[in-house]
């Protein structure tokens, strides 16, 4: 008996090593995208998700192939879980560049960079002092009560100005639009640029690119400090389809073996990153956060 068992374990250890060195061979990466969510991804493949998916086509030597589809709700059940028996892995793609470390549907690779949701506002000389939220409560009063705070309904941005008795005050927004030509950058880009609201609330990639597409007033980027109860910082990884662990690990090999490029990337995309000290770096500057 103690012979048989020993035998089925060692072609049980056979059979597993060789489903784990099985590596796809597709010869086509084909990436799930969004097509009109900048910074990250759009049609034109202007996005650092796009960039970062040419980087890694080039180091398989595979064709690169979008299928395209709004990143919100049953994103995976209909791109990276649909099957289309045309295409070399038999799905309609095979991964997505960016995805919670819990996404829905898939599985995440190890996280590559973490972000932070900020506070976009004018760079006044009213609101010079505003080094990060806590800041807001050194402003002069009669400065303070009239500004419009732009939020995403039950995001940190909300909890924030709940926290801080801010409510009668709060502009809200919803961030899943139900048209796919909306995004949520619209809040800094279009309310924020033109005056309906003061102060807005946003994802640190989709802030930094949408303050930047504004010309007609000056905007900064400062740290949301999370209020008791609420969360800022997200890691981001990428994502594949559960059982898929040899290529889940092509995945990561490439993310190990081009740390520097992503960085490089992340960089050119003036990304806020959350550094290993807790800092957020925003561009070139670097801010300490500290509670309330």
């Amino acid at each position: 008996m103690l012979i048989k068992s020993l035998t089925f374990l060692f072609f049980l250890s056979l059979t597993s090593l060789s489903y784990a060195e099985k590596q796809p061979t597709w010869g086509v990466l084909s990436v799930c995208a969004d097509p009109n969510s900048m910074p990250l991804s759009n049609l034109k493949k202007e996005g650092f998700e796009n960039k970062l998916a040419e980087y890694f086509a080039q180091d398989l030597n595979w064709e690169l192939k979008y299928e395209w589809f709004p990143q919100r709700l049953a994103f995976f059940r209909n791109t990276i879980r649909a099957k289309d028996p045309s295409s070399p892995s038999g799905y309609k793609c095979d991964i997505a560049m960016g995805a919670s470390p819990d996404p829905e549907g898939a599985t995440a690779t190890k996280p590559y960079y973490t972000s932070t949701w900020v506070v976009v506002l004018p760079d006044t000389t009213d609101l010079k002092q505003i080094k990060s939220s806590n800041d807001f409560s050194k402003l002069n009063g009669d400065v303070l009560k009239n500004l419009k705070f732009g939020v995403f309904a039950k995001s940190p941005g909300a909890d924030w100005v709940v926290s801080n008795g801010l409510t009668d005050q709060m502009v809200p927004f919803v961030h899943m639009q139900s048209d796919p030509n909306d995004y949520p950058g619209m809040i800094i880009e279009k309310s924020l640029a033109q005056g309906e609201i003061d102060v807005a609330f946003a994802w640190g990639p989709i802030a930094a690119y949408s303050a930047s597409m504004v010309k007609s007033r000056k905007l900064k980027l400062v740290p949301l400090i999370a209020p008791n109860g609420s969360r800022t910082d997200y890691s981001i990884s990428m994502a594949v389809r559960y059982r898929e662990p040899a290529w889940k690990k092509m995945v990561e090999d490439f993310l190990n073996k081009r740390k520097d490029k992503i960085q490089s990337l992340i960089s050119l995309y003036n990304i806020p990153q959350v550094l290993e000290d807790g800092s957020v770096l925003i561009g070139k500057e670097k801010f300490a956060r500290t509670k309330n």
